[in-house]
């Protein structure tokens, strides 16, 4: 049997959730600031589905296409669309 006792083994369980909570917390984070440019352009839901599309075009080696949606979707200028879709 373990050397641990119960409310040790409660402390370790509740520290593992916390870290898990801040590590869903920061992933979080970094989603809302690489679509925060978007959001001035577009509506939260559009900017998620514009992000998606974005990814699978950069996947598939069609980044310049990828520029060219976003700049056609939103109205954004080269410059911010270019520095948006290679922070995805």
């Amino acid at each position: 049997m373990s050397d641990l006792s119960l409310p040790e083994t409660f402390g370790f369980g509740a520290a593992g959730l916390f870290v898990c909570g801040l590590v869903l917390w920061a992933v979080g984070m970094i989603r809302v600031f690489r679509q925060r440019r978007v959001l001035r352009y577009t509506d939260r839901f559009r900017a998620e589905e514009l992000t998606g599309r974005v990814r699978q075009l950069k996947v598939r080696g069609y980044e310049e296409q990828a520029i060219q949606l976003v700049q056609v979707e939103l109205g954004m200028p080269a410059k911010a669309a270019r520095s948006w879709v290679r922070s995805i």
